[in-house]
C-alpha cells in the first residue's frame, strides 16, 4: 500500500523534523557552556588560537586556582544573599497579591492584572531612574536593599501572574471547610493554601533567585561599594579592563557561579515544570 504524502509526512517528516529540531537546539544551548569550560581549562595563549580550539591541547586550572580568593567569596556570598531575601520577599508578596485578587472581590481585578502584565513592557532604564532618585532620597543606595528591591520589583508581575492562575485552581471549599473548623485566615493562608500552591511557589522563586543572580544594571547603577559587588558586577568591573581582558579567569568565574544554578535545576526541576505549566493556564 502505497503512503500518500499526507501520511508520509505524519509518520516520517513530523517526528524526526521534531527530533532533529530538538537535537539542533540543544546543541546551540550546550555551546556556549562548552565553550566556556573549555576557555576555563586553556592557557591564556591558547584562547585565540585560529582556527578555535575545543578541546586544550594541556588542561591546566591555574585560572581556577589564580581566583579563587577572597574577592570570589565575597562577590558569592552578596550574589546569594540577595538572590535568597529577592525570591523570599517576592515570591511572598507576589503570593499575598493573588491570593487577594483570586478570592477578594476586588474592583477593576482585570484592570490590575494587565497592569501587572504591562509592566512587563516598560523600560528597564526608566525604571532604574526613577527607583534611583527615591532610594536617593530613601538613603539606602549603596546597601543590599537597594538591589533586593529593584530584583523584587521587576520579578513581582511574572510571580503576581503565576501565582493568580495556581490559586484559581484550588478549591474554595477547601478554605471554606478550614474556617468553619475554626482557623484563622492566616492559618489557611499558611497552612492550607501555600501548601497546596507549593510548585508555583518553587517556580516563582527559582525565576526570581535566577533573575537576581544574574541581573547586572541595578548592580552597577545602585552600588559603589566594592565590597557589596555581585557576580555579574565583579565579572564586568574585574575581569573587563580597558586594554586586556582576562578570558580564562572570567570563564572560570562563570562555570563556578553557574554550578549553583544548575544543581537548584536538577533537584527542583519537576516542582518548577508543575509550576510553569499549572500556573500559565486556568482551568
Amino acid at each position: 500500500m502505497k503512503l500518500t504524502f499526507s501520511k508520509l509526512v505524519k509518520k516520517y517528516l513530523i517526528p524526526y523534523g521534531l527530533q532533529a529540531s530538538a537535537f539542533l537546539s540543544t546543541v546551540i544551548l550546550i555551546s556556549p557552556i562548552i565553550w566556556m569550560v573549555s576557555t576555563s581549562l586553556k592557557k591564556e595563549s591558547e584562547v585565540f588560537d585560529r582556527p578555535p580550539v575545543w578541546i586544550p591541547s594541556e588542561i591546566s586550572f591555574d585560572s581556577y586556582f589564580r581566583i579563587m580568593n577572597g574577592f570570589v567569596a565575597n562577590i558569592l556570598y552578596n550574589s546569594i544573599l540577595v538572590a535568597l531575601l529577592a525570591a523570599i520577599i517576592a515570591t511572598v508578596v507576589g503570593a499575598l497579591t493573588a491570593y487577594a485578587l483570586s478570592r477578594f472581590p476586588i474592583p477593576g481585578k482585570s484592570t490590575i492584572m494587565l497592569f501587572f502584565l504591562s509592566s512587563l513592557a516598560f523600560p528597564i532604564p526608566l525604571l532604574m531612574m526613577s527607583m534611583y532618585i527615591l532610594l536617593m532620597k530613601l538613603g539606602l543606595l549603596d546597601t543590599y536593599l537597594s538591589m533586593i528591591i529593584g530584583h523584587t520589583v521587576i520579578t513581582l508581575p511574572i510571580t503576581v501572574w503565576l501565582m493568580k492562575n495556581f490559586i484559581d485552581q484550588i478549591p474554595k471549599e477547601i478554605e471554606e471547610a478550614a474556617y468553619v473548623e475554626g482557623a484563622s485566615f492566616f492559618r489557611i493562608i499558611f497552612f492550607i493554601v501555600f501548601p497546596l500552591s507549593m510548585p508555583a511557589l518553587t517556580a516563582s522563586a527559582l525565576f526570581v533567585f535566577v533573575t537576581s543572580w544574574n541581573e547586572l544594571f541595578f548592580g552597577l547603577s545602585f552600588i559603589s561599594s566594592p565590597d557589596l559587588r555581585t557576580v555579574p558586577v565583579g565579572i564586568s568591573q574585574s575581569f573587563l579592563q580597558e586594554f586586556k581582558t582576562d578570558w580564562t579567569g572570567m570563564m572560570s568565574l562563570a562555570v563556578i557561579v553557574t554550578i549553583p544554578i544548575g544543581i537548584i535545576f536538577v533537584f527542583l526541576q519537576k516542582s518548577f515544570l508543575r509550576g510553569m505549566i499549572a500556573g500559565s493556564v486556568k482551568g
